[in-house]
């Protein structure tokens, strides 16, 4: 077995280093690419939006929320044990 040389060792590593780079800046295109592929298709006045207009205070989920205000038992909702 033989160890390389300084010299191999770095050539190794700058040939390693700019093909990282070249594979780096070669999917950074691919994705943006891709990201204005999706954003045009996605683009539209048509599509759904979602808005939540929440005014309360920032203090986690579900903490000042009313469920008195919610109907559990609706129209279609069958209590009767078959």
């Amino acid at each position: 077995m033989t160890w390389p040389t300084d010299k191999e060792m770095k050539l190794h590593s700058t040939q390693v280093f700019v093909f990282m780079l070249i594979l780096t800046l070669f999917f950074a295109a691919i994705d943006g690419v891709i990201s204005v592929g999706i954003a045009a298709a996605t683009d539209s006045d048509d599509a759904p939006v979602l808005e939540y207009d929440y005014d309360g205070p920032d203090v986690g989920y579900y903490t000042d929320f009313d469920f008195t205000d919610f109907d559990l038992y609706t129209e279609d909702h069958d209590d009767s044990t078959d």
